[in-house]
């Protein structure tokens, strides 16, 4: 009897100790916190790419625009 008594105290002790250790689940509030806090994290990064990608791609451009107004000068010469 004895034993079966300290059995089930401890059962309800390691049940109770189990269920009070278990994941948290975060409010509503906080979960909209926690993806924001994603979403600017992420966002520095990309900013930071794409402005890398754009100064590497610049004078491509420039070039590419710069001789495609020459032609098109050249041929309203011609034309006229």
């Amino acid at each position: 009897m004895k034993k079966t008594l300290i059995g089930m105290i401890a059962g309800v002790l390691l049940t109770f100790a189990l269920s009070s250790c278990g994941e948290k689940l975060l409010s509503e509030e906080q979960v909209q916190a926690e993806i924001q806090k994603g979403v600017d994290a992420g966002k520095g990064a990309i900013e930071s790419e794409e402005i890398a990608k754009c100064d590497a791609e610049f004078e491509a451009r420039v070039t590419a625009e710069v001789d495609r107004l020459k032609a098109e000068a050249e041929a309203a010469e011609t034309v006229q």
